[in-house]
């Protein structure tokens, strides 16, 4: 056999192989379960299967132009966010400036292809601007080709994605757990919550039963800063910890929205508003990050590949 030849195959097997190895690390640590301590009827820790899979939609719109301001600083801020999720174990989906068709596809792409899963956890984190109208009762995230509703009010409500519309889609997933994070100023009283709750005390049993959270970064009348204040303290709480407000090493969306909805008004004019969706079997259960810097080895935190989304990404 000519020596070349035999090099070249060699070198062409040993490669191939590497390329299976990586590909079977990577869909190993996208599927991997993460495991919580609960507290058992006796008082003593048990261990608890929470999530099969963890996935996250990033949704950034910031060059409007049919009306709206841009927002200049949502590519930089979501650069952080989507790095903030890949070393919390999710495998990240993001898309960048949708009109009115994207937005929606880019919702249902993600949810038929993991929203069906009972084990998995969903994120969504939207960027850009909102909208309030009918005295609060309607609220909507805003395409960068939707109108200005002062000027064409008709024309925005054919673009705009209604609050209605992301409440349905929640109740049609199956996934166990999923949150949605909006850094844009809406009426959230579809979800807000009568009275504050207390952070929970340690994670139970009841914590995996199903929930549809929701946290905003302002409500009604209130205007969307040059530089967001919302993101970089939702960064700061799970990267250092900060919202773990019962100190147990996790975060949970109860406690991610406390800590959201106290601090943020400190630096902005702007009033977070978090709930869980009014419907009791979708309300019970409490969305878990790992608090703090990933440890090397803590394997709920080996972060699956990023993947590529259909539409236009950063």
């Amino acid at each position: 056999m000519n020596l070349c030849i035999f090099f070249r195959r060699s070198a062409w097997t040993f490669f191939w192989g590497m390329f299976v190895l990586v590909f079977s690390l990577q869909s190993a640590y996208g599927a991997m379960a993460i495991r919580v301590p609960v507290k058992g009827d006796e008082g003593a820790d048990e261990e608890m299967d929470l999530y099969g899979g963890s996935y996250a939609l990033i949704i950034g719109a910031s060059a409007y132009r049919a009306g709206w301001p841009s927002l200049e600083s949502i590519p930089g801020e979501l650069d952080n966010v989507e790095n903030l999720l890949k070393r919390k174990g999710f495998k990240v989906e993001r898309v960048r400036d949708p009109d009115s068709r994207q937005l929606k596809d880019a919702f249902t792409r993600f949810i038929n292809q993991y929203g069906y899963d009972r084990k998995n956890r969903l994120l969504f984190f939207y960027s850009g601007h909102g909208y309030t109208r009918n005295d609060g009762k309607k609220g909507y995230l805003v395409p960068v080709d939707a109108p200005d509703p002062d000027k064409d009010e008709k024309g925005f409500l054919i673009k705009a994605l209604g609050m209605n519309h992301i409440l349905s889609w929640s109740r049609d997933i199956e996934a166990k757990h999923v949150l949605f994070l909006f850094d844009s100023c809406f009426s959230g009283t579809i979800f807000k919550l009568r009275d504050r709750p207390k952070p929970p005390p340690h994670i139970t049993r009841l914590t995996a039963q199903p929930v549809r959270q929701f946290i905003t970064a302002g409500q009604a009348g209130e205007s969307v800063p040059a530089n967001s204040t919302f993101t970089p303290m939702f960064i700061d709480a799970l990267r250092f910890g900060i919202a773990d407000l019962n100190r147990d090493g996790y975060v949970s969306g109860t406690e991610l929205g406390l800590y959201l909805q106290e601090k943020v008004p400190l630096h902005a004019n702007q009033s977070p508003q978090f709930g869980k969706i009014q419907d009791y079997e979708l309300s019970r259960g409490d969305f878990i990050f790992l608090a703090g810097e990933p440890a090397d080895d803590k394997a709920v935190e080996l972060s699956p590949p990023a993947a590529e989304s259909e539409g236009s990404a950063y």
